[in-house]
């Protein structure tokens, strides 16, 4: 994937950039789909940027913004984006974080571990593990969340 990203199509009615499933499952979770990005995101730099706050108790607040940046606001997780997630999240040591981000060697790891999921099955997030057995991945109605949590529960 380019640095930059791939365009996406123009949203038609005919091909709507958010389909009608995913649109349904974010307004059932108070998330606005909006399509308003114009390119596919290359995500590397966001998610090193992410791997370097791993263990910090902030680390979720940061990727909520960026998630509503690119899913609602329209905002591509470029460099500008992910310095304005940054400010919005106050987390701690931005220009380390900066730094660390944008290493290749940092890169080149996180590149690894997505390429490792990926070859465990994982193709989509979120994506749901019960019991060491991999059940499903994406947006999924609340029933079928706890179809599979009481399915597992009965076999421990």
């Amino acid at each position: 994937m380019p640095e930059d990203g791939t365009p996406k199509s123009p949203a038609t009615p005919d091909n709507p950039r958010v389909g009608t499933r995913l649109k349904n499952a974010g307004l059932n979770s108070n998330i606005n789909f909006t399509g308003l990005t114009d390119r596919a995101p290359n995500s590397i730099e966001a998610h090193t940027l992410l791997k370097y706050y791993e263990n910090h108790p902030l680390q979720n607040n940061l990727m909520e913004i960026i998630f509503r940046h690119y899913f609602t606001d329209g905002k591509y997780p470029d460099s500008n984006h992910l310095l304005e997630a940054l400010n919005e999240s106050q987390m701690p040591n931005i220009d380390k974080a900066i730094e660390f981000s944008k290493s290749n060697e940092n890169r080149q790891l996180v590149r690894q571990e997505a390429l490792s999921y990926s070859q465990q099955g994982i193709s989509g997030v979120p994506y749901f593990i019960f019991n060491k057995r991999p059940t499903f991945s994406g947006a999924q109605p609340p029933s079928s969340m706890k179809q599979e949590i009481l399915k597992a529960l009965a076999m421990k």
